[in-house]
């Protein structure tokens, strides 16, 4: 994968809109590094402020990327995760373990390196994680979530999906 700058003027409606750099996805050849499975990736083309696109680039050189396009990534990933709540993280988590159906793998894709989680344990068939402003939360292989507080509940969507989304319920009134 490549990712080119254009560093040419952006047309905007009638206008052209000056330092503006158009980020563009783009495969050279085959013998380059492959973008996680097709099927779950998608090409887009975004314009951005030159600043920013420079920004981009002196990241990618200190953190030795091989792509800008790798880069970009770390970075939206990064920003995505700032934003999350901690059902939002056990959503996401049951959803990978769904596919996976090893505990392992949906700890890696999700929970390791989050800056959320504060500690993970692991047994044989379940991970415990304490992630931020919660007590520690219990997940097993089967799709079950057990939270370690007598105040606290983990409610899913529907009773009868295993792996099915859900929320915590600290056991305050919601306003």
């Amino acid at each position: 994968m490549t990712l080119s700058c254009h560093w040419t003027g952006v047309k905007g409606g009638n206008r052209v809109l000056p330092n503006i750099g158009v980020i563009v996805v783009a495969s050279d050849s085959e013998d380059e590094v492959k973008a996680p499975e097709a099927a779950t990736t998608q090409r887009r083309v975004y314009a951005l402020p030159t600043e920013m696109v420079e920004r981009i680039v002196e990241y990618q050189q200190e953190k030795g990327f091989q792509s800008e396009v790798e880069a970009v990534r770390r970075l939206l990933d990064e920003a995505l995760k700032s934003r999350d709540t901690p059902s939002k993280i056990i959503n996401r988590f049951l959803a990978r373990l769904e596919a996976h159906r090893v505990v392992a793998e949906a700890v890696k894709d999700v929970l390791v390196g989050h800056p959320m989680v504060e500690e993970l344990k692991f047994q044989r068939d379940q991970v415990t994680a304490k992630i931020t402003g919660t007590p520690q939360i219990t997940i097993s292989d089967s799709g079950t979530v057990s939270v370690d507080s007598p105040d606290w509940s983990w409610i899913p969507n529907s009773r009868s999906a295993p792996f099915g989304p859900g929320r915590l319920d600290d056991g305050d009134p919601p306003f």
